[in-house]
């Protein structure tokens, strides 16, 4: 398996056990310990991703800001922070 795909297939399974342990907390009400956990392997895998297929992180960034603009119109969601 190419360094490419690799990348991508642990990029995926993380976000499979961020979802997973999102739907723990909202069923069960787990800790959410497990969570930030998996969140902190999802940035990881974001970042090995950006770089091991050659992407460029101040794009990732604005990308994120451009979320953070729209969630902060549309949703609820607002901790006035920034991304």
């Amino acid at each position: 398996m190419d360094i490419k795909t690799e990348t991508l297939v642990i990029l995926m399974e993380e976000c499979g056990e961020v979802i997973q342990e999102c739907s723990k907390i909202l069923r069960f009400g787990n800790d959410s310990e497990k969570l930030h956990k998996e969140l902190g392997d999802l940035l990881c895998m974001i970042r090995l991703t950006e770089q091991n297929l050659e992407m460029d992180l101040n794009n990732t960034q604005t990308y994120a800001n451009d979320k953070y603009i729209k969630l902060k119109s549309w949703s609820n969601i607002n901790s006035g922070q920034g991304v």
